[in-house]
């Protein structure tokens, strides 16, 4: 049951992958958006899109944590 947890190395890399897309693709909307582009406003924005992007996988583990007594009854 504790090889199930865990996250095989192919996992991984799909949700770094996928996530990697994203953000390219708000990082490239939001520089075509952007008529002057400052190093402050760099900054905040990589760290925005930093905090988000490590937050939200660490949100959906511990939600699914919460729930995975609910979800393996059913399953």
């Amino acid at each position: 049951m504790r090889e199930e947890m865990i996250m095989g190395l192919w996992e991984l890399f799909v949700i770094a992958l996928g996530l990697s897309m994203d953000a390219f693709a708000v990082s490239i909307c939001k520089g075509l958006s952007v008529k002057r582009c400052s190093m402050k406003h760099m900054l905040i924005c990589g760290l925005y899109f930093g905090l988000f992007q490590g937050g939200m996988p660490l949100i959906g583990y511990i939600l699914g944590s919460q729930f995975e007594s609910m979800v393996s009854a059913i399953a």
